[in-house]
């Protein structure tokens, strides 16, 4: 499995990919957001959307979501949520992406 170099502190720590939920943009820095954690990102989204494997999609312009760990995809008039097994983290998906993110995920049906 791949694997990404993530910061929290002064400790380095080499995430499995495929274990990250997904990864977001808060004050200019990039976190990646596991189950129960978040770590730094050495990386900008752009060069994430480059160095990640097919099943991670942007979801918006400051979000990259980690496709198959989607539990629950909620729509409304206001927005697009994703939820996560076993984790009480969402995030929102823009009115953009969410066609792109239904279809892909109507693919691996």
């Amino acid at each position: 499995q791949p694997k990404l170099r993530c910061f929290k502190g002064d400790t380095e720590y080499d995430w499995a990919v495929h274990d990250i939920l997904f990864f977001e943009t808060e004050d200019r820095q990039i976190n990646a957001h596991t189950v129960d954690d978040i770590f730094e990102i050495h990386h900008r989204l752009y060069e994430l959307e480059d160095l990640l494997p097919a099943d991670f999609m942007r979801i918006s312009k400051s979000a990259i979501l980690n496709t198959t760990k989607i539990f629950a995809l909620t729509h409304s008039i206001s927005n697009s949520l994703v939820a996560f097994q076993h984790s009480r983290k969402q995030v929102y998906v823009s009115r953009k992406y969410y066609k792109l993110l239904k279809e892909r995920l109507e693919e691996r049906r």
